[in-house]
């Protein structure tokens, strides 16, 4: 679960190397498909939702959509994927939480981004099982805010699936 080293090539990674994303994408693929009780519990695998101005490509800007972009590409079992039109949405830029540094301000921030959350038509979450894809967890801040969005919404379940999760410091 605390994969520091992990963490640090993804940051690396993400940081400029080309094809980071097929390689997230692979990884999730693979352990997506050899653990297929996980994807029979969900209807629908999204990726964290980013905020991105319009226009603003993915790659660089909303790296879990661009994992999940990846991944549909390469999916050869009709994993349920869903990327656009997008089940839940950022409507604005807030800090991110690994620049945190107290959990008093990790709460402020969750609380902001739980503000900056829409889902655009809640019909289409509506008693649904939701699993929200993201590269790195860090305290759960950030999931525990789209999923409450998303129950609020009507979303009966949420799960989270991440490639690595970071160390406290």
């Amino acid at each position: 679960m605390k994969a520091g080293t992990l963490e640090n090539c993804i940051w690396q990674l993400k940081a400029g190397a080309y094809g980071w994303g097929m390689i997230f994408a692979r990884i999730v693929l693979g352990h997506l498909y050899a653990n297929p009780n996980l994807v029979r519990q969900v209807n629908t695998i999204i990726p964290m939702p980013a905020y991105r101005t319009p226009g603003e490509p993915r790659q660089g800007n909303d790296h879990a959509g661009y994992v999940i972009e990846r991944a549909m590409e390469e999916d050869d079992q009709a994993l349920p994927f869903m990327l656009d039109p997008p089940l839940i949405i950022k409507t604005s830029a807030t800090k991110r939480m690994r620049d945190t540094l107290s959990a008093a301000e990790r709460q402020v921030v969750a609380q902001q981004l739980y503000a900056s959350l829409q889902v655009p038509d809640p019909a289409r979450v509506s008693g649904q099982s939701i699993m929200v894809y993201d590269d790195v967890f860090t305290g759960g801040h950030t999931l525990n805010a789209v999923a409450k969005r998303l129950k609020a919404s009507g979303a009966n379940k949420v799960y989270g699936l991440t490639l690595a999760r970071a160390q406290w410091r």
